[in-house]
């Protein structure tokens, strides 16, 4: 075999592999991409034990917070074990489970204060301080932890509408995990996370619907008052009232959608709550659907906020009656609108029940436009005119 020939031999061989190894590497889904897939790079955390987390423990320079999971639900420590909002914890979780790395960032320990991730008690300044949130399992033992560093913000090539510059976003966060050096940019500002446990408790509050009577039981008994009505569309009357009480429709409206709101703020703890107390007024409410309520609220303070507590209890109508000409279709229907009605009714008792025994923080004016003397709820008497059809306000002085 000649010199040429066994060069051109070796040309087609190397060609004919070269053809070979990239229908192997397009055949299997690329080579390199299936390691990268099979070691999680992408991902801040390889495996992260989103179904194992049992507390949450938040720390940053300003304090801490614990978050538990707790027989039937999370609760927050700091708040004496009161109910949590499961919803932002959840999504939370489900968040670090998928977190993805938007880019490695390359930078020094002694660069980490530029981008707020040194340890809070080692930080010189709050804008160094990472907040670390720590994730345990049933038995406190450290599963995962996560340093969240300062906000990114992105430009969106737009002057700022209220000045100093072009306007920004936000648009992810630095972080880096405990176990790593590691810093990364990540697309989510997991801006819900604080320490504050008024932002974690569970907020579902009582709502009064369908008032029948409302009553007010304060220290001047001369003062209380009671309203009744006979319907839903019906205006109040003043129960017990003199000859000379005369109600004023327009100053008792405002009663009908009492507590029909109602929201509250936080839960009172500790010192708190001995300097807080629900005893100023009570308001006995009860309604055309069977609920009865006795609500307690304390003294306003100046930032219009004050302390309530709740009773409940309910007797709902468990039986109708029925028509004499009602078929046997009518009356399956009607019976079961009927057990709708009842399992509603008895669900939402069983969830108020739950706020018995706890003293609230609340805004003022669920109650402002509700407190008031009997004395303000009446007519106000027109003041007399003189025989010259003036009224004297002053000795020889009269007004028209």
């Amino acid at each position: 075999m000649g010199t040429k020939t066994l060069i051109r031999l070796i040309i087609v061989l190397a060609v004919i592999g070269g053809i070979a190894a990239v229908f192997h590497f397009a055949g299997s889904g690329g080579g390199v991409s299936r390691e990268i897939a099979k070691t999680n790079k992408s991902k801040v955390f390889g495996e992260f034990p989103i179904n194992d987390v049992a507390e949450i423990f938040v720390k940053s320079q300003e304090g801490e917070l614990t978050l538990k999971k707790g027989a039937e639900a999370w609760v927050v420590e700091e708040r004496a074990g009161y109910p949590a909002n499961a919803e932002p914890i959840v999504g939370m979780l489900r968040k670090l489970w998928d977190l993805n790395i938007v880019q490695p960032v390359t930078i020094g320990r002694s660069q980490y204060g530029r981008l707020s991730l040194i340890a809070p008690e080692e930080a010189g300044s709050a804008d160094e301080a990472a907040t670390i949130v720590t994730f345990k399992d049933s038995e406190s033992k450290d599963l995962h932890s996560l340093w969240l560093g300062k906000i990114f913000e992105r430009s969106e090539g737009r002057p700022d509408p209220l000045g100093g510059g072009m306007a920004t976003s936000e648009a992810g966060r630095y972080v880096k995990t405990g176990s790593s050096n590691s810093v990364y940019l990540v697309g989510e500002t997991f801006s819900d996370i604080t320490i504050e446990p008024s932002e974690w408790i569970d907020k579902s509050f009582f709502r009064v619907e369908e008032i029948k009577t409302i009553e007010i039981v304060s220290g001047e008994k001369n003062e209380d008052w009671k309203l009744t009505r006979k319907e839903g569309e019906a205006d109040f009357t003043l129960a017990g009232a003199k000859e000379d009480e005369k109600l004023d429709q327009n100053k008792v409206s405002s009663m009908k959608s009492a507590f029909s709101n109602a929201q509250m703020e936080d839960v009172f703890i500790g010192d708190e709550l001995k300097e807080n107390k629900p005893e100023g007024t009570t308001f006995k409410i009860s309604t055309f659907d069977g609920f009865n309520y006795v609500i307690s609220v304390g003294e306003k303070n100046d930032l219009n906020e004050l302390p309530l507590a709740i009773k409940v209890s309910g007797k709902f109508e468990e039986k109708r009656a029925e028509g004499e000409e009602e078929s046997d279709e009518e009356k399956a229907r009607l019976d079961k609108e009927l057990a709708d009605s009842l399992a509603k009714l008895n669900e939402k008792l069983a969830a108020e029940k739950t706020l018995e025994g706890h003293v609230f923080k609340v805004r003022s004016y669920i109650v402002d436009s509700i407190i008031k003397n009997r004395s303000e709820l009446l007519v106000e008497e027109e003041p007399e005119t003189s025989a010259t059809g003036g009224e004297e306000i002053a000795p020889g002085v009269k007004l028209p």
